[in-house]
């Protein structure tokens, strides 16, 4: 496996792309955000919230996921950190809000999703290395779709 070092296309997408694997505004970030509203919201009156909740947790796991083995692909271990395969900075919860009320957890979410897709938009326009796009570009189409959804809930809220 090569290093992290790596120059080159590869290197430079890693080092891109890495913040938005387990960086404070990241896909990690929004996928425990949206795990954390699951369980808040619960059973209940809000489980048919919490249902629609947890299908966003679900998809963002899988984007993590599919971030993860990006970054192995160009040759550093998916460490949870904003630089793998580095052990500095490790995620932290920090970035993730904690709103208590359906609505204050939708337009948190809403800014998440807004953050994630300037980010992608930020790194699509530095990253050449084709895997790294595709990567990208597949994310944030569903940071998009995700956007639409959260918009459309809060009408409904």
């Amino acid at each position: 496996m090569r290093k992290a070092e790596a120059s080159g296309e590869e290197g430079k997408a890693l080092r891109t792309i890495a913040p938005a694997y387990a960086g404070k505004g990241g896909v990690l970030t929004a996928a425990l955000q949206y795990v954390y509203q699951t369980v808040r919201l619960g059973a209940g009156e809000d489980a048919e919230k919490g249902r629609e909740i947890e299908a966003l947790a679900g998809e963002k796991l899988r984007d993590f996921e599919e971030l993860g083995a990006c970054i192995r692909r160009l040759g550093a271990d998916p460490v949870f950190t904003a630089c793998p395969p580095y052990p500095v900075s490790y995620h932290s919860c920090a970035g993730v809000d904690y709103a208590k009320t359906f609505p204050a957890m939708l337009a948190a979410d809403i800014h998440l999703e807004r953050g994630l897709i300037t980010m992608f938009d930020a790194m699509l326009a530095e990253v050449e290395q084709a895997d790294a796009v595709a990567t990208l570009t597949r994310l944030r189409a569903h940071a998009v779709r995700n956007l639409g959804l959260l918009a459309a809930m809060l009408e409904r809220a």
